[in-house]
């Protein structure tokens, strides 16, 4: 699953990644496809509207994809930090130093996947506070650590799913206690969470079990 024309991939690792996924069930996409298409679909409902989304961090794009042709969604825009040029049927793509710059446009809904905890933890209120300014709801899917071991064990599956990409790999990751003190510095209140959130089939679920993966929707 190439990155676009990012030049940090490496080609040859993410063959082998993605053969190994494939064969032990380690596909991520599915399953948060279809919680994230579930509660979009909910907050649409609500707000009776079509949904104009952006996914933040968004990467290969792949859960954008699933989610383009849904009937409550009205556009998507994926952003990330390298510059490339994809555009197809109610999806665009644009690197997130230009989306910022541009006269960007309200959001219905902000999404990010498994990304807070590459930015860093200490500054995922900023970034948050910011994506505030861009819509009314954020839904965050993120991880828990719960001690040393929990926390090197992710840091490990992160490497192993990243590293190839030349993604960063965090320190460590949010705690219970440390996201709720994150939100009280933003002006996000917390309206939902799943906890426990079942990412994995197969091996994958074994090694890095449910109750490291939340997911999580703000509302301003």
């Amino acid at each position: 699953m190439i990155r676009f024309k990012n030049k940090e991939n490496k080609v040859i690792l993410i063959f082998f990644s993605d053969l190994v996924r494939k064969i032990f069930k380690g596909d991520r996409i599915k399953r948060i496809s279809k919680t994230v298409a579930d509660i979009s679909r909910k907050i649409a409902k609500k707000n009776k509207k079509k949904l104009s989304v952006l996914d933040f961090g968004c990467g290969s794009m792949e859960v954008s994809k699933k989610l383009k042709d849904k009937k409550f969604i009205k556009n998507i825009i994926g952003t990330d930090i390298f510059d490339h040029d994809y555009e197809n049927q109610n999806i665009k793509y644009i690197s997130k130093k230009k989306l910022f710059r541009s006269k960007i446009k309200k959001f219905d809904l902000i999404i990010s996947i498994d990304v807070l905890h590459h930015i860093g933890i200490e500054k995922s209120h900023k970034v948050l506070k910011k994506l505030s300014n861009y819509s009314k709801y954020i839904l965050i899917k993120d991880h828990f650590e719960f001690g040393f071991f929990s926390r090197h064990l992710l840091r490990f599956v992160d490497f192993y799913a990243n590293y190839a990409y030349g993604v960063k790999i965090p320190r460590k990751y949010f705690t219970k206690n440390s996201w709720k003190n994150m939100l009280k510095k933003t002006n996000l209140k917390e309206i939902y969470r799943i906890e426990n959130f079942q990412q994995h089939d197969g091996l994958f679920n074994y090694i890095l079990n449910k109750r490291h993966h939340f997911v999580s929707v703000l509302k301003k």
